[in-house]
């Protein structure tokens, strides 16, 4: 009977252990024969930049974003255009006050031009005028030399006869008297020569002078402030020019900020497939709606759910061999991300999840290098089977039993 019972016990703790180890394997067996993995990508959500309608003919979900990266547009036909319109008008004045500026500044060239050939005129003909009041001068001068000199011839025969009592004394007077005069007139024509040549050397230097000494010039000022009026109506010209180049950096700028704000498009790289539509065609959206969804077949993932001992054993970079549905030759991939049974990733974030995906499971996610046919068709969603070569039943069960 002794024996009999050691024998039952012995049989029962194995019963124990294999039960024991049948469930610590479940889920790695049950992923050898089921495939619960399944082939995912990141899901991206592309979500409206303005308020608007969505138009008439967007992507549906499976088809593919052209060059142009457009999903779809979103028009808003009551954008708000006052900025442009006040940009413009400012542009339109500076404009205008360019045109007025520079029409003035051309009939002040004109002006000047016609005081140009005035002053120079009235030049010459001041010139001209003291040139013949100098000839004028001298010759006065040489006819009162000539009867000064015969005068004194006079005066000095009446002083004579005088002295010898053939003349009177009055007549002797007389004749001094007249060369005094003379003497006085040509004192005065040498003046009158030095000053006209004194004011011709004036006129060379633009200085035109009359005979009581006040400036005859009145044509050259009247040439200095049209220059200087001409030279403000420059600057004021100048700065209305960089006033332009201002306001139609404005006017780009509110144009453009016009154009954003009046339609947008939804878009996503060229080649992504789209995995959703989340708005219908003509719907109204408002900034950061979510609008549609889309996934880029060039990044290929392998979601594999896994036993949180097998988790432990796993690191990123680890190989592993995965068997796609429908396909016979096996495929390598690396570990990219490790996940426990708490934090696993879901359909927010992943376009597809594996179908062997519950509570209590961990997750590891598979990179997988895709195909060309994989780029053509995309498979997210398909089964698949994933092995771990480095971690085997036998190392799950000692990391189980910690030996």
């Amino acid at each position: 009977m002794a024996g009999r019972g050691g024998r039952h016990l012995a049989w029962l703790g194995l019963v124990i252990l294999l039960a024991y180890v049948g469930w610590i394997a479940a889920p790695y067996l049950r992923s050898v024969i089921v495939r619960d993995a399944a082939l995912t990508s990141w899901i991206n959500v592309t979500a409206a930049s303005i308020s608007g309608n969505l138009d008439a003919k967007p992507l549906y979900p499976g088809a593919r974003v052209g060059a142009d990266g457009r999903i779809a547009g979103i028009e808003d036909p009551r954008a708000d255009s006052t900025t442009l319109a006040k940009a413009q008008a400012d542009l339109a004045r500076a404009e205008g006050r360019i045109a007025a500026l520079g029409e003035l500044a051309g009939k002040l060239a004109a002006i000047i031009a016609e005081r140009q050939a005035t002053a120079a005129a009235y030049a010459t003909t001041f010139k001209q005028d003291l040139d013949s009041t100098i000839a004028g001068a001298e010759s006065s001068l040489a006819l009162t030399r000539r009867r000064l000199e015969l005068e004194r011839l006079q005066s000095n025969r009446s002083i004579v006869l005088a002295q010898r009592g053939s003349g009177s004394q009055a007549a002797a007077d007389a004749a001094n008297a007249l060369v005094a005069e003379h003497e006085r007139t040509l004192s005065e024509s040498a003046t009158t020569r030095e000053r006209a040549a004194l004011r011709r050397q004036a006129a060379e230097a633009g200085v035109f002078l009359l005979d009581d000494g006040t400036d005859a010039g009145i044509a050259y000022r009247s040439l200095d402030e049209a220059w200087l009026r001409l030279g403000q109506v420059d600057s004021e010209l100048a700065a209305a020019k960089a006033e332009v180049t201002a306001a139609q950096a404005l006017v780009e700028a509110a144009r453009n900020l016009y154009d954003m704000n009046r339609a947008a498009t939804v878009g996503a790289p060229p080649g992504a497939l789209v995995w959703s539509l989340m708005v219908a065609p003509g719907s109204a959206v408002q900034p950061g709606m979510p609008v549609a969804s889309w996934v880029d077949c060039h990044v290929l993932l392998v979601d594999v759910p896994v036993s949180d001992i097998e988790l432990a054993l796993l690191r990123k970079g680890a190989a592993a061999d995965i068997v796609v549905e429908g396909e016979a030759a096996h495929r390598h991939g690396t570990v990219a991300l490790l996940r426990g049974a708490a934090a696993t990733i879901g359909p927010v974030d992943l376009a597809a999840i594996a179908k062997g995906r519950r509570p209590g499971i961990g997750q590891v996610l598979v990179a997988l290098e895709p195909t060309g046919a994989d780029l053509e068709t995309c498979p997210i969603g398909h089964a698949a089977y994933v092995d771990f070569p480095d971690i085997g039943l036998v190392d799950i069960l000692r990391a189980r039993l910690r030996l």
